[in-house]
């Protein structure tokens, strides 16, 4: 292929360009099949160090089988839905570029929301280079025959039209049509998005030591996040299996080249339970994963949780590699080995403690996430500053705003400073045997209670915490541990990110949960609470003091 201008190649359409460092850009790619979405959408991804998602490969994902089989199965209008459903999960993202299949654009519904929420660049390709592309993988697009590209391209050209900008991808290289992209949008990316960087920080315990490697653009880039993994799959038998969610693993686990295979967890704590551990031991099995097999968990804090259980149990233990994406797990449930599934009659009743050989932390996850994902971790975070480091408490004050706009440097000095302070806690009490580890349940009382009277379905997780860390810190006020003046603080650095500070039901509907809570001892509640001038306390208190406590948060 041979080099073409720019201006023999690029069409800008819309003059207005948008500001990739903003909190909700997202890209789309569109065009017929083989256009090249896939291919510079991959190459986008690495240059800029955002996530790029295939809304085709999100729909397999979703669905468990191909396009083909949804097709034969289920129908074109079935697939359509599950198209359009996929549509609306990425309007939750931010910091994304997004491949389009190519019957997206066709619904002017989707085309209009695409306009209104996102840049769409249109790939444009002659129909001898679709014909070509797509007869290197056969049977992957169930309505192209190389009889019928002429006219489907023909019936969907009203549908291609309009975009913000339009690229040829006929005579040029995937590499060359991704920078025509990044100069079309103004972007320096060698200055903006800087490339992958990492640093090691270690965890220590009596029986076991393992790196903790932070940076960022490690899962945008298929070389940073494999050569990574390589110095751990040399010692483990096969292939590594692992255990992600639908939108995860479309986002970043398919960069993982050598697998054995793979099981998808229902997003959230649907994905806690046994009976999604016992679907994992069978794929398990089906893949011949012995006991010198690996784990890798990609996802968030259920993700991790679910797949470090299941790593504890098969075969008696075998090694797992987690790879947080989300902010609690960041911070919090991918370091210092604590595995669980819930059960009816509470949450997290179920588990085991399995430390991981290896965690892998990419901060430029957490430009992606959803508004609501990302004010869950930030209770988590706060409970470190309120609870064992009042000067980073301070940090996250005065720099709030950093924080809510997602600057990386912040963000990254933010989840190094909480995962040091996780590893000394794990480090000094690995198995909750003294009593330091306790001091990590900051909030999770109340907040576990308010999950589990909830049904794990009404009340997210960070938004219980954050409860929970109020009525906490008003225990600690009433006990003279606390000063009124920190209670407030908390109440405004809560706020400022959107968290709750009041519980939505009475005690009286979720006393009967807190009874449950390991930390209860004959019927009386132990209770980590916040103190000025130091790290929390521990201490056993009484269930009419947690009662009024609470009250006096609902008022």
């Amino acid at each position: 292929m041979h080099n073409v201008t720019a201006t023999q190649t690029v069409e800008t359409i819309k003059k207005d360009k948008p500001d990739l460092k903003g909190t909700s850009f997202r890209l789309y790619l569109g065009g017929f099949m083989a256009a090249g979405k896939t291919s510079v959408g991959s190459k986008l991804s690495e240059l800029t160090g955002l996530p790029f998602l295939d809304t085709d490969d999100l729909i397999e994902a979703m669905a468990g089988m191909s396009i083909a089989e949804i097709f034969a199965t289920c129908g074109e209008g079935h697939f359509r839905e599950l198209e359009r459903r996929v549509l609306d999960e990425t309007f939750k993202l931010k910091n994304v570029i997004v491949g389009l299949g190519g019957g997206v654009l066709v619904n002017p519904e989707n085309k209009a929301k695409i306009m209104a929420n996102g840049t769409l660049i249109m790939l444009d390709a002659a129909v001898n280079t679709i014909i070509k592309r797509a007869s290197n993988q056969p049977g992957k697009r169930p309505l192209l025959r190389e009889d019928n590209v002429a006219e489907l391209l023909n019936k969907r050209r009203d549908a291609y039209k309009d975009a913000h900008f339009r690229v040829s991808t006929d005579e040029i290289l995937v590499d060359e049509v991704a920078s025509l992209i990044v100069q079309g949008l103004g972007l320096d990316v060698a200055k903006d998005m800087p490339k992958t960087r990492c640093e090691t920080l270690q965890v220590r315990t009596k029986g076991t030591s393992y790196p903790v490697i932070v940076g960022r653009g490690i899962l945008t880039s298929d070389k940073a996040l494999n050569d990574t993994l390589q110095a751990f799959l040399g010692i483990h038998s096969g292939k590594p299996f692992i255990i992600s969610d639908p939108i995860t693993f479309t986002m970043f686990a398919r960069k993982i080249k050598e697998a054995s295979g793979f099981h998808l967890l229902p997003r959230g704590e649907e994905g806690k339970t046994l009976r999604q551990v016992s679907a994992i031991y069978e794929k398990l099995s089906q893949c011949g994963v012995d006991r010198k097999g690996l784990i890798l968990a990609v996802g968030g804090g259920c993700v991790g949780d679910a797949a470090g259980f299941a790593a504890s149990t098969w075969m008696r233990g075998i090694d797992i590699v987690h790879i947080p994406t989300t902010l609690i797990a960041q911070v919090d449930s991918s370091i210092g080995g604590k595995t669980a599934v819930n059960l009816p009659e509470g949450k997290n009743l179920v588990g085991t403690f399995h430390q991981p050989c290896c965690v892998i932390v990419d901060v430029n996850c957490l430009l992606s996430l959803p508004d609501e994902e990302f004010r869950q971790g930030m209770a988590e975070v706060i409970k470190y500053g309120l609870g064992e480091d009042r000067e980073f408490f301070r940090w996250l004050s005065d720099n709030r705003r950093s924080i809510l706009e997602r600057d990386p440097d912040t963000l990254l000095e933010m989840v190094k400073r909480c995962i040091e302070l996780k590893a000394s806690i794990v480090e000094e009490d690995e198995k909750e045997t003294s009593g330091a580890r306790t001091r990590l349940n900051l909030g999770h009382t109340v907040a576990h209670g308010l999950e589990a009277s909830s049904g794990y379905s009404k009340i997210k997780h960070g938004d219980a915490v954050a409860i929970g860390l109020v009525v906490a810190a008003r225990m600690a006020v009433m006990l003279n541990l606390c000063r009124d003046e920190t209670l407030a603080e908390l109440l405004e650095l809560l706020e400022f990110f959107g968290l709750p500070v009041r519980p939505d039901r009475p005690f009286d509907e979720v006393v009967a949960y807190l009874m449950k809570d390991k930390k209860f001892v004959g019927g009386r509640p132990t209770m980590v609470l916040p103190t000025e001038g130091g790290k929390c306390k521990v201490l056993q208190t009484s269930l009419e003091l947690l009662g009024d406590a609470y009250r006096a948060t609902t008022r």
